[in-house]
């Protein structure tokens, strides 16, 4: 009979490059104020982590940081954000370390594949558990939520 904690880490296979890629995200935010190229140099160990692990990072991650010089793009610290609406409503940020232009479009009944309820398989949650004096105590603040999506490469 196999441990439970044994049965969870097979369940999801990268649940510790996320925790590492999530750290590292939340660090390159916090020190983007005080130095901008520690700050691009930890989102560049993230997409590293990503790319090795064969792991896809969050859509929203991904577009907060930028392609070209991988800083954190902070809407009034390191980017400039603003709505263009020509033939198109685009999202316009510009980078203040490389001044590389990045556009969203926007469309009204557009989702992504992430956003729709279809591409949720499952919801692993993991909650860090510490035992002092044989009692268990659990916070949550501690807990790890990580998603399972099901891609759709058929169009």
């Amino acid at each position: 009979m196999k441990k439970p904690s044994a049965i969870n880490e097979k369940l999801c296979q990268g649940k510790d490059v996320f925790e590492r890629m999530n750290y590292l995200y939340q660090a390159s935010l916090f020190v983007s104020s005080q130095n901008i190229s520690l700050a691009s140099y930890y989102s560049s160990i993230l997409s590293g982590c990503a790319k090795k692990a064969v792991l896809r990072i969050e859509h929203n991650v991904k577009r907060s940081i930028c392609k070209v010089c991988e800083s954190p793009l902070i809407p009034g610290k390191t980017a400039k954000v603003r709505l263009m609406a020509k033939k198109q409503k685009i999202i316009k940020t510009i980078c203040y370390v490389c001044k590389t232009i990045k556009r969203i479009p926007i469309k009204k009944k557009h989702t992504l594949w992430f956003d729709q309820p279809e591409s949720l398989i499952e919801i692993f949650d993991y909650n860090l558990k510490t035992e002092t004096n044989n009692f268990k105590t659990c916070n949550s603040r501690d807990s790890i939520e990580i998603k399972c999506y099901s891609y759709n490469w058929q169009n």
